[in-house]
């Protein structure tokens, strides 16, 4: 039975990206779970978090629309440019979405 439970333990642990960014208290997982994507206008689009912790992630990143809803780019600067290669919006509406990240 507990062999059981370290097998699951482990299997959700690589799939949550719960480990912190470096230079960050915040993990990719934090940002999925906390952070959504708001769309400003004709093409820009917000991201807004619901944890204080991820403020950073609302001030140094956002989305923009040039090819439609079907693929948005996201793009961060500063400390937390690394997300740029790792998450990615998907729109769950025409005025909303999420963000996903894809495992390091």
């Amino acid at each position: 039975m507990s062999m059981a439970y370290l097998i699951i333990g482990c299997e959700f642990s690589t799939d949550l990206n719960v480990a912190n960014i470096k230079g960050y208290e915040f993990s990719l997982h934090d940002i999925q779970e906390y952070c959504t994507i708001v769309r400003q206008g004709d093409e820009h689009l917000d991201v807004t978090c619901a944890n204080k912790k991820l403020r950073p992630v609302m001030g140094a990143c956002e989305g923009q629309m040039t090819r439609g809803l079907s693929d948005p780019a996201f793009h961060c600067s500063g400390g937390l440019w690394v997300l740029n290669d790792t998450c990615y919006i998907e729109m769950l509406s025409t005025q909303n979405g999420n963000i996903k990240c894809k495992k390091q």
